[in-house]
């Protein structure tokens, strides 16, 4: 929060300095008594001395819950009083000023702090004076009343090295007891403390996901850029998708936890469903945080732990070695998509259901195994069909080797007809979208319709170039 904060103020706080160099002028605001206020260079000390102040935050506030208050009411400050520099530039009365001798070097610092221009109201006051608010709330009384004395000492600062008017200093600190007095009770809500946290939590799945493929940093920019107007509404589905991936990693091994995976998911299932303890864990903790955002005010919570039941089985077959024939492993598929679709337009508050493309969720189950096939081979989890391997076995091959898969005869027959089938499911796809047209829910669907296409029709013959000559796809 510290570096967060600091790039923000340097953001903003440096932005209105810039833009108000393009104006013409400014207000005059100095009072007449204010030509009898000396100038005295020594202390510039002092106004610099504010940074050392903000940075006794780290020690004072244990934790991010407790520090959380004081850095958003800071934030907020920052953009209050970048408006008012727009709105309300000032023009400083005070005379040309010229150190030499001890303090010049600080005084230089003191002058290159505060940039030009960003005059009412003094942040640096307002500052001080937040942060001798805040303190005194975790402070005894010798404590306090230092915080105090050294908040008004700043504002002092600011009229003896002639940096701001009085004007400004009264404002900067009418800004600081109206910002806390507004910010701190309102963030220290339970429920607006656990939204943070849940949404830093997204925030850091999400960064882990795209480290590990480009596709969920794709996928991350969408669900935030259809969070804008919407985001506390939307949060269900952001910290769904971090939910059901999280859960989907462990079970992959993508997300190494202590033990069996399935032991982590079975535990993680029973707290969310009847509140029991868990372990202390990364994994845990993360989990139960992300599902009970999902879900909160959900109207289908039993179709999350439907979904991560189902997905639980893909790793059954991997601990055992399981070949599965045809259908159960398009069953596996199928009701995985149906479930994950029918979850994320119920959380989309979609007026469309899965059930109402069933070819699109046969198409995204060819997508998945096709486009993880030798990552999946890999790890154990076959998504080959029984009598499949079972030929390329005795065609001399390996089918739990992608490479091995593919050079036998029976291995690129599988993938061939596989093709083919995907094309005639996006054919028929297309239909059924068209029959939903207009009703909330149905963009999403095309979505996904587009990805599964354009994997089909590019990505996947560049990876397999003998799907080039496939003959007669029958495309409508």
């Amino acid at each position: 929060m510290t570096f967060g904060f600091a790039l923000f103020f340097l953001i903003v706080y440096g932005g209105a300095s810039w833009v108000t160099g393009f104006y013409p002028g400014g207000l005059r605001v100095a009072l007449p008594m204010e030509q009898h206020i000396p100038f005295v260079p020594g202390w510039a000390a002092v106004y610099v001395s504010m940074d050392v102040l903000l940075l006794l935050s780290l020690f004072i506030f244990r934790t991010w819950r407790q520090m959380l208050p004081f850095a958003l009411a800071l934030c907020a400050e920052t953009v209050l009083g970048a408006l008012c520099f727009l709105v309300l530039p000032v023009e400083v009365a005070w005379p040309p000023r010229a150190v030499t001798g001890v303090w010049a070097s600080v005084f230089q610092a003191a002058d290159t702090m505060n940039l030009e221009r960003n005059y009412l109201p003094s942040l640096h006051v307002a500052f001080a004076c937040t942060a001798a608010l805040a303190y005194r709330e975790r402070s005894g009384p010798v404590a306090s009343t230092l915080f105090t004395l050294w908040a008004l000492a700043i504002a002092a600062s600011t009229l003896l090295i002639h940096e701001h008017h009085l004007v400004d200093v009264f404002a900067g600190a009418l800004l600081a007891w109206g910002t806390w007095r507004v910010v701190a009770p309102r963030v220290r809500r339970e429920s607006f403390l656990e939204a943070v946290r849940v949404e830093a939590l997204c925030a850091r799945e999400m960064y882990r996901f795209a480290r590990r493929h480009p596709r969920y940093g794709l996928i991350a920019l969408v669900l935030y850029q259809q969070s804008i107007g919407r985001w506390r509404k939307a949060r269900r589905a952001r910290a769904g998708f971090c939910f059901l991936q999280l859960v989907d990693d462990v079970l992959d091994g993508d997300r190494p936890v202590e033990g069996e995976p399935l032991d982590a998911i079975d535990v993680l299932l029973r707290t969310l469903e009847t509140g029991a303890p868990g372990p202390a864990t990364e994994f845990h903790d993360t989990a139960v945080a992300l599902g009970r955002a999902l879900l909160a005010e959900l109207t289908v919570r039993e179709q999350v732990f439907e979904l991560v039941r189902t997905m639980r089985k893909d790793r059954e077959r991997v601990r055992d070695g399981r070949w599965w024939d045809a259908e159960t492993l398009q069953a596996q598929l199928g009701n995985t998509f149906r479930l994950s679709v029918g979850l994320m337009l119920n959380v989309a508050d979609a007026r469309v259901r899965a059930e109402d493309a069933p070819s699109l969720l046969a198409a995204l189950g060819w997508c998945s195994v096709m486009r993880d096939l030798r990552e999946d081979l890999a790890q154990g989890l076959f998504n080959v069909p029984k009598d499949i391997a079972e030929e390329v076995r005795a065609q001399g091959h390996d089918p739990a080797d992608f490479d091995s898969l593919l050079a036998a005869e029976a291995g690129r027959a599988w993938v061939r007809a596989e093709y083919q089938r995907a094309r005639a499911l996006l054919d028929r796809s297309a239909k059924e979208l068209a029959l939903q047209d207009g009703r909330p829910g149905v963009a999403l669907l095309r979505l996904f319709h587009r990805s599964v296409e354009s994997f089909w029709a590019r990505k996947l013959p560049r990876r397999m170039p003998f799907l080039r000559e496939v003959p007669a796809l029958g495309i409508s």
